[in-house]
């Protein structure tokens, strides 16, 4: 029987991976770093959402190479949620994972799980090259690069978050700065179709685009006040790093903010309540 485990389980892509096999009745390993004195809130928000499914098990991040798993397995590394999110032991994380990788590897290539990273588009290799270079010449390795992704939990780093939840304008312009914005897609809409793409792609090297034209200006200018958003609102170059394969999306841009308003609103009132 195979298993779905996902490193990152509590971060944005991460999640939401892990409640989508969750919700097909799969069997899922979340292995997290998130530190649950830093945001104590969203933790728990996220473990009573998928933690009561009796098809979840939580395992730390530095008993990761202990796990026992075959090559009918996946494993989800979600490189983009280390990228994008706030933390200070990346270096940590990165070892953890490589030596997992080379743990498994030992077994024999043929022997090796179903490895799939999910990778920005923009700055990856320099960040992540130890991982790329442990799944060199491994066949059932994958790595799929991804636009910007939106929608509720996503990373407080990323420029729609800080925009939402009105930081100061240096921050909000460094994310904006730091973010690519030659395409976006609204998370439901990349997760909904992750299977699809697995299945019908014989390529190691993928970059997921959006059918929705100027999809990340669309979003940010429902973001930002009008002066911001076309301060940023230039032609951004496309990059392509893999085979291009689109997603239909069903989330128009409009619709997908508002969702991350109301989530991040819902939030914010639960935060405050807790702390009366």
């Amino acid at each position: 029987m195979q298993t779905y485990i996902v490193i990152g389980t509590y971060q944005f892509i991460g999640f939401y991976v892990t409640q989508y096999f969750l919700n097909q009745g799969e069997d899922v390993i979340g292995i997290d770093w998130a530190d649950k004195e830093s945001n104590p809130d969203v933790l728990e928000e996220k473990e009573l959402e998928i933690g009561r499914s009796a098809n979840y098990l939580s395992f730390p991040l530095n008993k990761l190479k202990l796990l026992d798993i075959t090559h009918q397995d996946t494993v989800f590394i979600c490189c983009y949620d280390i990228y994008n999110g706030k933390m200070d032991k990346t270096d940590i994380v990165l070892s953890e994972i490589v030596s997992f990788i080379e743990k498994c590897k030992r077994n024999g290539l043929s022997e090796t799980p179903n490895l799939v990273l999910f990778m920005p588009v923009e700055k990856a290799e320099s960040v992540f090259q130890s991982i790329i270079s442990s799944i060199e010449g491994v066949d059932s390795a994958k790595t799929i690069y991804l636009p910007t992704v939106y929608g509720p939990w996503q990373s407080e780093g990323m420029s729609y978050e800080a925009g939402i939840n009105k930081q100061g304008l240096s921050d909000i312009e460094a994310a904006i700065a730091n973010e690519y914005r030659g395409d976006a897609l609204f998370i439901t809409d990349f997760v909904n179709n992750l299977e699809g793409i697995l299945a019908s792609s014989s390529d190691r090297i993928i970059q997921l685009s959006s059918n929705i034209e100027d999809h990340w200006n669309k979003c940010a200018k429902y973001v930002f006040d009008e002066g911001l958003a076309s301060t940023f609102s230039q032609s951004t170059p496309k990059i392509n790093k893999g085979t291009i394969v689109e997603v239909q999306c069903n989330t128009d841009p409009k619709e997908g903010v508002t969702l991350q308003k109301k989530h991040n609103k819902r939030l914010n009132l639960l935060k405050k309540w807790r702390k009366e």
